[in-house]
């Protein structure tokens, strides 16, 4: 596979095909995942079998953070809602220094901690869209949310679907009924999102170990 020069996400439709049969084997694990609020606009979803490794030393467990992030350019703007999604070390995997921090900024909840780690020391970005295109994920995912499909142009030249939705509520709902069902399907080929180059630097590794503990 070729990495697009200026495409920062992978797209992980290259690797895999999702059946709806495997989304009704999902959402039958779904309540071995682990979904938590840490803002109105932010979710949090780990599952202990979420893990990469380094070939050295325990593996550090993972954890997806799914951010609806409005793009509006005015006030009138519709659809210009989207879901970013990132990778973050979870909690007990974090960097003692990172909570250290955090605290001496007065957090203290789990919750404030990871999002603290996350708002300041960013995350390994996942095209969240391209482990289910948006014009498939129809059906049950279809009620869902009010939401506009539209394309952007990668690095490559060629389209990649992304969904829009009209207000932070539907975004939402549709980060926690559809995506969360989803997320495990990127750690199937944790090594391959991993291996992706960042926009700041090296690798999807790098960042992970950067905010691990020492």
């Amino acid at each position: 596979m070729t990495v697009p020069p200026q495409n920062f996400y992978l797209d992980l439709s290259a690797f895999v095909s999702i059946e709806k049969t495997y989304y009704v084997i999902v959402i039958i694990l779904r309540p071995m995942l682990n979904i938590t609020d840490l803002s109105e606009r932010q979710l949090y979803v780990e599952s202990d079998s979420w893990r990469c490794n380094f070939g050295y030393g325990e593996p550090v467990r993972l954890g997806l953070v799914l951010e609806a992030v409005d793009l509006a350019l005015s006030d009138v703007e519709e659809f210009s809602y989207v879901i970013d999604a990132g990778l973050i070390p979870q909690f007990d995997f974090l960097d003692e220094e990172i909570l250290e921090e955090a605290r001496l900024d007065g957090l203290e909840t789990q919750e404030e901690l990871l999002r603290y780690a996350y708002e300041c020391y960013g995350s390994v970005p996942v095209n969240i869209d391209a482990v289910q295109p948006a014009k498939a994920s129809c059906g049950l995912s279809g009620f869902v949310a009010n939401s506009s499909i539209s394309s952007v142009i990668a690095g490559t030249g060629e389209e990649m679907e992304t969904r829009h939705f009209q207000d932070l509520g539907e975004a939402m709902s549709f980060a926690r009924d559809f995506y969360v069902v989803y997320a495990p399907v990127i750690f199937g080929f944790i090594d391959v999102v991993l291996d992706h180059p960042l926009r700041v630097g090296g690798t999807g590794w790098d960042k992970i170990r950067q905010m691990s503990k020492k």
